[in-house]
């Protein structure tokens, strides 16, 4: 499949985007070029040109592909949120993908979504299907991801972390991972988690609300924001509108979005601030 993307149309677009393209959009079509190069496609440029150098203790990893910011156009990274996530976000017991509240919420807060991942999977957790945990799927290049750096980067999950039995050591491991991972490789971009879907503690969360809880530390510790979901079905009466034991309704998901909305801009995440305000200096910006 990555051949095929090559042998099409994508050196052509990075071609374009070395010749034409932002300062951000060239250097992340010399970081694609130098990894396809790497599984052992050749890439001619005629400019020529290097790679740009990274500070020290912050070199970038290489996307062995990417694509367009939105859709099939050039995109508009100010509007873009890259939404890594697991079933909440994919869809699951007859709701599509775009109708999950992690999609409609970032939606309503005025972005253009673009999501990667599968359900079953997390920091962790791999499906059994094929796909990887999150921290594989981001070192092995397996997820095609934006060229050009997006105004927010969205990193839900933990629920199949806890069904699967992961410590919060290895939880915490995972994610630390992740947030390096996509700081080095966005490094403009605001980076959020939002921690695993549950009841609260008193009513039946257990190892969910843990694990959302061992995300919230690990924000804390890296300055990286968080919006703990451990709870809400409680709190906002969702754990009337579950399919299953752990997946919305329609209805559900209907009610989350609105939530998860109110939630960003109260962060000043939602797209017209995060567009006015560069990321803070960090860990999670290094």
């Amino acid at each position: 499949m990555l051949a095929a993307s090559v042998a099409g149309s994508g050196f052509g677009r990075w071609r374009g985007d070395l010749m034409r393209g932002t300062g951000r959009t060239r250097r992340r079509a010399v970081m694609t070029m130098a990894a396809e190069a790497a599984v052992g496609l050749l890439l001619l440029v005629g400019a020529g040109g290097g790679a740009p150098t990274a500070p020290a203790g912050t070199a970038r990893s290489p996307l062995a592909q990417c694509t367009d910011a939105v859709g099939s156009g050039p995109g508009v990274p100010e509007r873009t949120a890259l939404l890594i996530g697991d079933s909440q976000s994919a869809g699951a017991a007859g709701v599509p993908a775009g109708r999950t509240w992690t999609q409609a919420g970032l939606r309503d807060a005025g972005y253009e979504v673009r999501y990667v991942g599968a359900g079953g999977t997390g920091f962790v957790a791999a499906n059994g299907s094929g796909a990887t945990n999150y921290p594989t799927a981001l070192s092995r290049g397996q997820w095609a991801l934006p060229c050009t750096d997006p105004a927010l980067i969205v990193v839900q999950g933990g629920g199949n972390d806890a069904t699967q039995g992961a410590t919060d050591a290895q939880i915490t491991r995972g994610a630390g991972s992740v947030v390096s991972t996509l700081a080095r490789t966005y490094p403009s971009s605001r980076i959020v988690l939002i921690g695993t879907l549950a009841r609260d503690a008193a009513h039946g969360g257990g190892r969910r609300t843990a694990v959302d809880g061992v995300l919230g530390a690990y924000a804390a510790r890296h300055r990286v924001p968080f919006i703990g979901v451990g709870d809400w079905l409680t709190r906002y009466r969702a754990d009337a509108l579950l399919a299953d034991a752990v997946h919305l309704t329609q209805a559900g998901h209907d009610r989350l979005a609105g939530v998860l909305e109110a939630r960003l801009r109260d962060l000043r995440l939602a797209q017209p601030d995060v567009a006015r305000t560069p990321p803070t200096a960090g860990p999670g910006h290094g």
